[in-house]
């Protein structure tokens, strides 16, 4: 199977999702884009070449409705599966190498250090905002393991966070 856009994509998707053999009657909406008429989405007529070049669909002309092949079925059932194989990701765990990296430098500090959160990519930093950071599932499989305690110090975010009894312990049998 060839290579598609993501946005031929979705649109490969969504006429799948309509058409029940009738076809999907896309109306032009202005600038070189087409309405999907059951939601409105505005598709770039670049977005049909790659499915209309590849014999995904069936697209006569702009006044014809846009119907998917048998071909347009196959490619979606293999770019569903491989959405699934990328779905089966594990989740983070408190006994991983980060999980621990991070449990280590937070048991450096003698006083609660500060949480920062940057708010964009999901990832808090130990003590600074240049400090030692993990993603926000580590943080949360590592409380939940019973290592770390998280204890919100004001109403705008402020986080301090210890190392447990349960964490000192797992650090020395590491």
């Amino acid at each position: 199977m060839t290579t598609l856009p993501p946005a031929s994509q979705k649109l490969l998707r969504e006429i799948a999702k309509y058409d029940t053999g009738n076809g999907v009657l896309f109306r032009y909406a202005s600038r070189g884009r087409f309405s999907h008429p059951n939601t409105l989405s505005c598709y770039n007529a670049r977005t049909f070449w790659p499915l209309s070049k590849a014999k995904l669909i069936d697209y006569e002309n702009e006044d014809a409705p846009v119907r998917i092949t048998d071909a347009g079925r196959q490619a979606l059932a293999e770019l569903d599966a491989q959405q699934a194989e990328k779905k089966t990701r594990p989740k983070p765990s408190a006994n991983g190498a980060t999980a621990l990296r991070l449990l280590r430098e937070i048991a450096k500090y003698d006083e609660p250090p500060m949480v920062y959160d940057d708010g964009l990519r999901r990832v808090w930093r130990v003590a600074s905002r240049d400090g030692h950071r993990a993603s926000i599932g580590i943080w949360v499989a590592l409380e939940k393991a019973g290592y770390i305690r998280t204890t919100r110090v004001s109403n705008i975010g402020g986080h301090r966070v210890t190392v447990t009894d349960a964490g000192r312990q797992r650090l020395t049998a590491a």
